[in-house]
């Protein structure tokens, strides 16, 4: 991994933080922190990648809103991390969605920085190579794909989430948290009426704004599709795209192939436990040297850190045993998860 890629810890600022609050206080959050299990916890990283990318997602909402409202009815440059501070004390950020989909990025970023620092490029270039296809479809889908990532990046080259890769659900509750943050302040001046009038309206002129078609998971699924229809996602593209990490990409590939959702293909190649991700690769019909591959290239990323034991689970698999993981994956997230809320998800 190279270093300069990662966000990384304030030093300074830590030094210069207030003392924090001292005494009982502070033991029902410090319990449950003390006792998480190590391996399951965020690491500085992906702490510092995720809160940096929820600021710039809170901050750009918020002066979406702004600006759709009467001139000179809210400051310019008011302060968003106030209004992050205040929807955290309130638990309006605590999605379940919107958490998912900031932890996905950072492990996008982190397998994504890894396996190129392994190759020595700082830059996908496989993708890339597909704008050249000779389908024009195919160029095109991997130009706005192209384009979304790029969007999708600060002048820093910060990973950042696009309005637009919420769900609908989630962003609508979003923008009428930050939408509610606002009111304050324009109340005071315009009165509560106006206020209420004006910013609900800013909010559902911002949410007509929403296209999940232009997500980066959509635009990908999308690439991927007219890849399938050419007959173009050959191996050789497959391992280029391991090599590059673009885990994200194969996801979508593997959910394609096995008939599942890409959001849950994801999750079970991040699994760490190589029987979830060979029954994942053996349904999506992957032949053993492409899987030997991909574990080559991916595997200790992947938190598979022994890629021979990994391929002789995927020799062992018993016909019966691929199809019991295929029902489980193909059923709906909600009843999985349930059942894991349960204690009784599938092994």
């Amino acid at each position: 991994m190279m270093p300069e890629e990662w966000p990384i810890a304030a030093a300074q600022a830590e030094r210069d933080a207030p003392a924090r609050a001292a005494g009982r206080g502070r033991l029902a959050t410090v319990r449950l922190d003390f006792f998480l299990n190590p391996a399951e916890r965020l690491t500085e990283q992906e702490r510092a990648l995720m809160t940096a990318m929820l600021h710039c997602l809170v901050g750009d909402i918020a002066a979406e809103l702004r600006a759709s409202l009467p001139a000179g009815w809210a400051g310019a440059n008011d302060d968003d991390a106030a209004i992050v501070e205040a929807l955290t004390a309130a638990g309006l950020l605590d999605e379940p969605d919107l958490m998912a989909l900031l932890l996905r990025r950072a492990d996008e970023e982190r397998i994504g920085t890894a396996a190129r620092a392994r190759t020595g490029r700082r830059e996908a270039r496989v993708l890339q190579g597909l704008v050249s296809h000779e389908s024009g479809t195919v160029s095109a889908a991997a130009m706005a794909l192209i384009l979304a990532r790029g969007r999708r990046r600060d002048r820093f080259g910060q990973c950042l989430v696009g309005f637009d890769d919420l769900s609908r659900q989630t962003a609508d509750r979003l923008v009428h948290a930050i939408a509610a943050s606002l009111r304050a302040d324009v109340a005071a001046a315009h009165g509560r009426a106006a206020a209420d009038s004006e910013i609900s309206g800013a909010a559902a002129r911002f949410l007509g704004t929403h296209e999940s078609s232009r997500s980066v998971e959509a635009l990908t699924a999308a690439l991927v599709a007219l890849l399938d229809a050419a007959g173009a996602l050959t191996d050789e593209l497959l391992l280029a795209c391991a090599q590059e990490g673009e885990i994200g990409f194969l996801a979508e590939v593997v959910g394609r192939r096995a008939g599942i959702r890409g959001s849950t293909a994801f999750d079970e190649l991040l699994s760490a436990d190589a029987r979830h991700v060979m029954a994942l690769l053996r349904i999506a019909g992957f032949s053993r040297d492409l899987s030997a591959g991909l574990l080559a290239s991916l595997g200790d990323l992947l938190g598979i850190a022994d890629p021979g034991a990994a391929i002789g689970v995927f020799d062992q698999m018993s016909p019966d045993e691929v199809q019991v993981a295929a029902i489980w994956l193909s059923a709906s997230p909600n009843y999985r998860v349930a059942l894991d809320a349960l204690g009784a998800r599938n092994g």
